[in-house]
């Protein structure tokens, strides 16, 4: 009764009669008729108090050990500690044994003796933990409240500097490998499987070095590593001037009173044992980009996967590394070209403009997805471009995708879409920038590389400065490298190194018929 009051009440007013009613005390003023270019005299004035510019703050102990850390509003933090190993450095070794510290982290250590005792801390703490690797880099990170940060070094420390290492704990990180690789075998991940035969074939072909060395420990290598393979390469690697401790949502102040104290002396407990005192000395070559070829024949449909009758395929060449002064512009060489799949959903942001959606995606029916994707190390750089296709169409499909890129080194840019690669580049980057694992990461990831931690705004500035004769002229650079190609599933028509250098070095036209050769021109 009341609400059928209340709805009686409302509608004996006119519209008119409401909007006087809630101004000026029902004098007669439309807020409909107010100037929408002139500024409303009673918005509230924001006032900000002690507002900080959180910089980038770095200290290097007297054991050459680095800390970094960057404060911001918040009760979390994320703090780690990044290495200078990795898979690359894994030459003239047992290949898998990044991968088999990855398993082994947050393990017993000396003041814990089994994983459950770690666990313990962290839900306490109200943290979590990982340990991960990439082919020039391993990660330990924990993400908890800031106020038991001391408490949260500590682990870090006694993972990265006496975790214990027992046979035990070797056998079980075998088995967990021996897992994770044969359910890679039963529903085989494209995207993995690619990115290990495109860094393979390019850095080394059938000897791989360096990057091209497997990230995943091989399966005739799990019962091959052992514990005093371990230990040797702890030795070798694990060594202050190699680390930094990095944290995002710390005082700077506290964080490097709480690193010195739990991180003294900064070297492995296991470095007095046999296998320590006998380590070689750290890898130290430098990545050579040779090109290359490869395939693995496999029948997907086999497996449970979305679409398990595509074949998939990639074509690299060498792009430049995170110190070349091109490094912003390959990003956005990334950005410009774009792409992704034929039936993923669009909307604002997606990339429905950029050139692999424009000119491949939308101009041929028969291609599934067209992927851009940029590799960079310190001191060379893998730019790729993959996609899948019916295995009938996947020679059409490399061509295709090969003359996108070499159409792209030859047109003309448009401001527009340049601008807009740009937007999207600046974006992805701040809105990263807005979590703090991500800035913990990046700020451990710069410091190690350069020494130093350029802020967002330096990289929003070398994205605007990047013009479009910049972005032609890596794109010949890169053409002027030898093709590095991979295809896996029936690849039965995967076109032949000799016949890709060949279409790679014919003249460039800008029509669209004429990217591929002309066996295929009737199909489009």
């Amino acid at each position: 009764m009341f609400l059928n009051s209340c709805r009686a009440g409302v509608f004996r007013f006119s519209g008119q009669q409401i909007r006087r009613f809630c101004t000026n005390g029902g004098a007669r003023q439309d807020i409909t008729k107010l100037s929408l270019i002139t500024p409303i005299r009673t918005e509230p004035q924001v006032h900000v108090d002690n507002f900080e510019d959180n910089k980038t703050s770095i200290t290097t102990l007297p054991s050459r050990l680095r800390i970094a850390s960057q404060d911001r509003f918040g009760a979390h933090c994320a703090i780690g500690v990044i290495v200078d190993a990795g898979p690359r450095y894994e030459s003239n070794r047992t290949n898998g044994l990044s991968h088999f510290l990855e398993k082994l982290g947050f393990h017993s250590t000396e003041s814990f003796k089994d994983r459950d005792a770690v666990q313990a801390v962290m839900e306490e703490c109200n943290a979590i933990f990982d340990c991960q690797i990439s082919r020039d880099f391993i990660i330990y990170a924990v993400s908890g409240l800031t106020a038991h940060m001391d408490r949260l070094v500590r682990v870090l420390s006694e993972t990265v500097l006496r975790s214990r290492i027992t046979a035990d704990e070797v056998g079980m990180a075998a088995r967990s490998i021996g897992f994770e690789l044969q359910a890679m075998q039963r529903a085989p991940p494209v995207e993995p499987v690619i990115t290990e035969l495109l860094h393979s074939a390019a850095f080394g072909g059938e000897q791989p070095q360096t990057l091209g060395l497997p990230r995943y420990c091989p399966l005739e290598n799990l019962e091959k590593i052992t514990r005093d393979d371990i230990i040797s390469f702890l030795a070798s690697y694990y060594r202050p001037e190699r680390m930094v401790v990095a944290g995002a949502g710390v005082e700077h102040e506290s964080f490097v009173n709480a690193v010195e104290k739990a991180f003294s002396p900064c070297e492995h407990i296991l470095c007095n044992e046999p296998a320590a005192r006998n380590a070689p000395p750290p890898d130290t070559s430098v990545a050579q980009y040779t090109g290359g070829y490869a395939k693995v024949e496999r029948d997907l449909s086999q497996y449970h996967a979305p679409m398990p009758e595509f074949a998939h395929a990639s074509v690299g060449f060498e792009s430049c590394g995170s110190r070349d002064p091109f490094f912003v512009t390959s990003c956005l060489l990334q950005s410009l070209l774009g792409g992704g799949g034929s039936f993923s959903a669009g909307g604002p942001g997606k990339g429905m403009y950029t050139r692999l959606y424009v000119n491949v995606l939308n101009q041929h029916h028969w291609v599934n997805s067209a992927q851009a994707e940029n590799h960079a190390y310190t001191d060379t750089g893998l730019f790729s471009i993959t996609g899948s296709s019916d295995p009938a169409h996947l020679d059409r499909l490399v061509y295709t995708l090969i003359g996108e890129l070499r159409h792209t080194a030859e047109s003309r840019l448009s401001a527009d879409e340049l601008s807009r690669a740009k937007a999207q580049l600046k974006s992805m980057l701040l809105m990263n920038m807005e979590t703090r694992a991500v800035t913990f990461e990046d700020i451990a990831r710069q410091v190690l590389t350069s020494g130093t931690r350029h802020q967002p705004e330096y990289w929003v500035e070398k994205i605007d400065a990047v013009s479009a004769t910049d972005v032609q002229e890596l794109l010949h650079r890169m053409l002027q490298s030898p093709p590095t190609v991979v295809g896996f599933g029936r690849v039965g028509r995967l076109p032949s190194q000799a016949d890709i250098s060949r279409f790679i070095s014919r003249p460039i036209t800008s029509r669209l018929s004429d990217r591929i050769p002309g066996l295929f021109k009737r199909f489009i």
